[in-house]
Formats: structure tokens, sequence, C-alpha cells
């Protein structure tokens, strides 16, 4: 009874035992410190590795979207003789400068999405907006972060390349994030060849001249079209 007693009848004694309680369970400042810094060196240790699965995501959905490109390249020529679009619009006749020129006519009979036209971390642009209802709306500068090798046919070497990653448009890339053909840092470049594989391969080179790889011959660059498809290959770069 006393006890009970005191507590109503006694507040400040009350209020101190709170005060006491609420001062063991708080944090002093060094505490507090120490944490912080427990926290830091985890995020530094853990950083490299959250980045390398980022990336690591980033190219495989770059990979499923090569793939489904190369199919809608490949349905295309299955309705024009095993011929891929060539350098040239095949209505109007007007020469292509770009691949977006050139991926505008699968759209949308062979394909339904813009979506698959973009590169994760890719500096040639955005990514694109969906916008396809039109026709000036579809791939716009920018929209598009896929090279093209025009005027090739399913009759052509199976390892030939025929859509590669956006390089830094002159068919090479380079190892500086940000920048166009530093995609994946230099180390891949991802390429869809003739036979419809798509892969990332390692690249080769210098630093600030990285170079995708001719099958059998490494040393070679296989987007030099000219020197060994024939004249009517031509490298197409996106339009940045």
């Amino acid at each position: 009874m006393n006890t009970l007693f005191d507590r109503r009848t006694n507040p400040v004694g009350s209020f101190r035992c709170r005060a006491v309680h609420r001062s063991a369970a708080a944090f002093t400042l060094m505490e507090l410190m120490a944490v912080t810094a427990i926290i830091a060196i985890l995020a530094a240790v853990a950083m490299p590795g959250l980045q390398a699965a980022i990336r690591a995501a980033q190219m495989n959905a770059a990979m499923q979207n090569a793939k489904q490109l190369g199919m809608g390249l490949r349905a295309w020529a299955n309705d024009f003789d095993g011929m891929f679009p060539g350098t040239v619009h095949p209505v109007t006749e007007e020469e292509f400068s770009n691949s977006n020129e050139v991926f505008r006519l699968l759209i949308v009979d062979y394909i339904d999405t813009e979506r698959i036209f973009s590169v994760g971390a890719s500096a040639w642009g955005p990514r694109a907006d969906g916008r396809i209802e039109e026709e000036s709306d579809r791939l716009r500068a920018g929209e598009n972060h896929w090279a093209y090798i025009a005027g090739l046919t399913t009759a052509s070497r199976s390892d030939w390349p025929l859509v590669v990653d956006g390089t830094d448009g002159s068919g090479k890339y380079n190892r500086k994030p940000g920048t166009k053909g530093g995609t994946w840092e230099g180390r891949k470049g991802i390429v869809v060849r003739i036979g419809g594989s798509a892969e990332a391969v390692p690249l080769k080179g210098d630093d600030d001249a990285r170079f995708l790889p001719r099958v059998g011959y490494d040393e070679e660059n296989a987007l030099e079209v000219g020197a060994y498809m024939g004249d009517l290959a031509r490298l197409l770069d996106p339009e940045g």
C-alpha cells in the first residue's frame, strides 16, 4: 500500500525514475558515431558487388532485347527472299544514314514495341518513350542504342555480326563509362549474328580503341565490315 501511495502522491519521484530509465536507454554520441562508421564500412564493402549485380542485370536485359531484335530482322528477311533490310528504303529508295531509319521498317509488323531498342546505361540517348502510333514518333534520335550492318542476307556467314550495341561512332569501343562505346566499360560488346545467336563477346585492343574481334581472326575488328563482307555491307550507328 505504501509503495502504491508513494507513486500516486510523489510525482517528482516518478518523473525522476522515468528520466533515469530514458537516459539509460539512449545512445551516447560515441556509440552513434561508431554505428555510423560501421554502416559506412559495410556500404563501401557492398557497393562494388551491388554495382556488379546492377550491371549484370542490365546486360541480361540488353541480351534479351538483342534476341528479339534479331528475330524481327529474320522475320523481315523471310518475307524478302532472305534479304535483311539494306542501305536504302525499299519504297522511297532514300539512302539510310543511321540504324534508327532501318529499324523503323520493322515497326509494327515485325516488332510491336520500342522498348527492345534500349541498352541499359547507353550514352546514345534516353530510353524510348513507347510512342509508335504515328510514324514520326517511332525511334526518334536517342531512342535506339543498337548499330546495324546493312547489306547482308540470311545466306551470309552465320558468324558475321548483324546487330551490335552502339559503338563510339567509329566501330570501336572504350573503357569510359557514360560515353558512347563505353556502356560495359570496354569489357564486352553484345552482338546478334546472322545465324540468330546473341552473345556478349569480350572486347580486345587498347583502352581508347577497344574492338569486337572477328570470329577466327581475333586481331581484326569485326566491325570494319568493308574489309571482309564486301562493298555492299555498311555499318550504321544509331542516331544520337
